[in-house]
């Protein structure tokens, strides 16, 4: 079992949400906070101090149950989803923001027991699996199979995934510490790359895409061992 949690509900029916709370004390955990709207929903999230957070998805007729589970991603707190609605289009929405586990309502002491379980499991796994990047004033979790490369600009970084381009103000070498060092490799001054993403190579540049990035004389050879061409 988890070790006893510090959580906060996000329910926008009252008598769910306190029968909830009450499986929860009776498992050990703590409930410090029960709220029933998306507004109250973001100042609890904003406010801290928690492990774990459960959101019903549809507040109110709205899905802004998401968009607080958004918020949350960003900050890197695990969470699952309380529903009544099991559409595929609602569906759909839900698994983009990568949830711990969804209980479908009526849920048993039993559903919610397993659904932390596996929540609590999945959020320990991403941690090695996920990099936390600071944007402006919030935090972008990319996933380390997804960042392409990233490139050194003045005193800017920019991380290129599959899907965006994420601009931080740090060094090229800070980004490389959260990285991991069997995937990520150092190409040039301004370079660092995702070795499963190399296109193809040659001696002064290498492809990742349409994109083609340079190799610089004092990094080559660290690049050839890394991709077995020595």
């Amino acid at each position: 079992m988890a070790d006893s949690l510090k959580i906060i509900i996000v329910e926008d029916e009252s008598l769910i949400a306190e029968m909830l709370k009450l499986m929860l004390e009776d498992m050990g955990h703590k409930v410090i906070g029960v709220v029933h709207t998306f507004l109250s929903g973001q100042l609890v999230i904003e406010r801290g101090g928690y492990d774990l957070a459960i959101l019903d998805i549809n507040l109110h007729g709205k899905m802004e149950g998401i968009e607080l589970a958004q918020e949350l991603r960003e900050l890197r707190v695990p969470f699952m989803f309380l529903t009544s609605y099991a559409d595929k289009a609602t569906l759909e929405e839900a698994k983009k923001t990568v949830p711990g586990a969804s209980v479908l309502k009526p849920f048993t002491e039993e559903d919610i027991y397993t659904n932390i379980e596996m929540t609590m499991m999945h959020a320990v796994r991403a941690e090695d699996t996920t990099v936390s990047i600071k944007d402006g004033h919030k935090s972008r979790i990319l996933d380390h199979e997804d960042i392409l490369f990233v490139k050194a600009d003045n005193i800017y970084i920019e991380v290129h995934t599959t899907k965006t381009k994420v601009v931080s103000r740090q060094t090229l070498s800070a980004a490389l510490e959260k990285l991991p060092e069997d995937l990520f490799i150092r190409v040039h001054r301004s370079y660092a790359v995702n070795i499963k993403k190399i296109d193809s190579v040659s001696r002064s540049s290498l492809q990742i895409g349409q994109v083609t990035i340079p190799i610089s004389r004092t990094h080559r050879e660290d690049v050839y061992r890394a991709l077995d061409l020595e």
